[in-house]
Order: structure tokens, then C-alpha cells, then sequence
């Protein structure tokens, strides 16, 4: 089970100053979709997850019992939308008042999808995962950070394509400049692979190397 991200909101939640409702419903639901955290059909954690879980806290410096625990999932049960917890968080000011309250239910609309617990960054990569099984290998031709499938036109592909395809232009032929100095440099050494670039360089006629010694040493 990974802890990681437990901590860093129990972090978030140490710094709340808002009440600390909306976090900890948040690491609760978390937890409560957390495929590593339930075994299949059952509504307790598997023997040990709740203790993982406070050890980790405990390593940063942070504080979490595993009644704390038991309370998250249940506020992450009750709530399951975005209304629902706006509601909850306007009713009571603070954790400890909503908890002492028992956690009371609020309506929402029945069209309101599940509240999402990610962080953006998640929801960034997961996204970026999604396309990419979408598309298959072409997904890597274009980079998904800069061209989003859904909303990118063609037009803005055929630009990228053809200022990369100038791109890889200039690099052939700066690297065919290159292939043609060193093979001029390995003809003067004899074919001495050991022997300096220098030395190489300067066995080269007057002729040869006009005008190379600041250019095409550097390249």
C-alpha cells in the first residue's frame, strides 16, 4: 500500500485553517477508493492498512489515530458529492464539529457525479495515461503536454510536423558536415585512431583547413 500521498495531505491538513473538513473528507475518500485498502466485498480495512497508515504519519511528525481513521471513511461515505460537502462544510465550522454531529446527510442533485479526490497533478497524469492508451504509439509523435487530442486541429499537427521536419533538416546536414571533417582528420592521421584531435587537425594542408580552425572545430 502506498503511503505517500496519505502524508502529503495529512500535511495539507495540519495547515488547514479552514476547519479541516473539506481535507479530511478528501484523504478519506481516498482511502475509501483505495483498491489496496479493502478486500473485495468487505466495508472494514484489511488487517494492518490502518496501522500503516499511522505509522507514516508518525515518520513526518504528524499525528493520526485509527478512530481519526474510522471517522474519515465514514464523513467519505456520507458524502459523496461536491454539494453534499459544501453543505456539510457551511452547517459546521469546524472536524470536531461536524464529527461530534454525527455526520448528517445532506441532498444533492441526482445527477451529480462522485466527487473526484485527486490532486490536479493526479489528474494530469492520469489523463495524459488515458490518452495515451487512447492513441496507441502515434500518441508519442506529438507530445500530450502540448497538443490535447480532443481540441488540437490538424492544421496545428501539420505546423508542429513541418517545423520539426526543418528542424531535422538542419541537423542532417550539420551532421553530414561533421561525418566529412572527421573523415578528413582520420585520412591525415594515417588512419591512427590515438591520435589527437590537434595533431589530426594539423596535419591538414593550409588548403584544407582554411577557414575551418573557428568554425568547424567548434561544430
Amino acid at each position: 500500500m502506498k503511503t505517500s500521498q496519505y502524508v502529503r495531505q495529512e500535511k495539507a491538513i495540519a495547515s488547514a485553517d479552514s476547519g479541516g473538513i473539506r481535507e479530511r473528507w478528501l484523504w478519506g475518500l481516498r482511502l475509501l477508493r483505495d483498491p489496496e485498502a479493502f478486500s473485495p466485498g468487505s466495508s472494514q480495512l484489511k488487517p494492518g492498512r490502518a496501522d500503516e497508515l499511522t505509522k507514516a504519519a508518525k515518520s513526518a511528525g504528524l499525528r493520526l489515530s485509527e478512530r481519526e481513521i474510522r471517522y474519515r471513511l465514514q464523513c467519505a461515505r456520507t458524502y459523496r458529492t461536491e454539494t453534499e460537502i459544501r453543505h456539510a462544510c457551511a452547517e459546521f465550522g469546524d472536524w470536531s464539529a461536524l464529527r461530534s454531529a454525527g455526520f448528517p446527510t445532506f441532498e444533492a442533485p441526482e445527477d451529480e457525479p462522485p466527487a473526484d479526490h485527486r490532486t490536479q497533478l493526479e489528474r494530469d497524469h492520469d489523463h495524459a495515461r488515458a490518452l495515451v492508451d487512447l492513441i496507441g504509439e502515434q500518441g508519442a509523435l506529438f507530445p500530450l503536454r502540448d497538443f490535447e487530442p480532443i481540441v488540437t486541429t490538424l492544421k496545428q499537427l501539420q505546423d508542429y510536423a513541418d517545423q520539426q521536419e526543418e528542424l531535422t533538416a538542419r541537423f542532417v546536414e550539420h551532421g553530414k558536415k561533421r561525418r566529412a571533417y572527421l573523415d578528413r582528420l582520420i585520412q591525415a592521421a594515417d588512419y591512427d585512431l590515438s591520435m589527437t584531435w590537434r595533431d589530426a587537425h594539423n596535419r591538414l594542408g593550409d588548403a584544407e583547413t582554411e577557414g575551418l580552425d573557428s568554425e568547424e572545430i567548434a561544430a
